[in-house]
């Protein structure tokens, strides 16, 4: 890998960091709160920041297996490095399905579990997250996980498995 490349990966990531921990909330709270219930004091701490920190986990985790694999990795021409694509997009879509799993588990289940309300006084077991709200933190997930995922790694691939990313070719240009 090139060292401009090193410094790309560390940019997105530092952004990522930005992203899931200060600019999500802030844009949940101040743009689109009427979305998301009821109750934001529940919704943002015990929700969406448990939630998207376990998605940001699985991307860093995701991305640095990508890199060491692609790192190490040596391929005799084009049909190894083409092989590497189905792992790429299988990793994205196990991503998505975790990261929309997460919001139901932390939306819905934690509370059934606990056999507690996140609204007091309202008597439901489970977040009451509107159809809006539900779409809303669906579309955040891929959102998040092209710039967790897609984006370091179309910055970052070492040698030839860069063009392994969907969009590289046409972003990057050719050789």
């Amino acid at each position: 890998m090139r060292s401009t490349q090193y410094i790309w990966l560390g940019l997105t990531v530092l952004i990522g960091i930005l992203w899931v921990f200060i600019i999500q909330n802030w844009i949940f709270l101040n743009l689109f709160s009427a979305l998301l219930g009821q109750n934001l004091n529940v919704f943002l701490p015990q929700i969406s920041s448990p939630s998207f920190t376990i998605l940001w986990i699985s991307c860093t985790i995701a991305l640095l297996f990508w890199i060491f694999t692609t790192l190490n990795g040596k391929p005799r021409n084009a049909a190894e490095v083409k092989s590497m694509q189905p792992r790429w997009w299988i990793s994205t879509i196990l991503l998505v399905l975790l990261g929309w799993l997460s919001q139901l588990f932390f939306t819905v289940l934690i509370w059934q579990i606990q056999s507690a309300s996140p609204v007091e006084g309202s008597g439901v077991n489970y977040y009451p997250l509107p159809a809006g709200g539900w779409l809303l933190v669906m579309v955040f997930v891929v959102l998040n996980v092209l710039l967790l995922f897609w984006l370091p790694t179309l910055l970052a691939s070492p040698r030839t498995y860069r063009f392994v990313v969907p969009g590289a070719v046409r972003l990057l240009g050719g050789r």
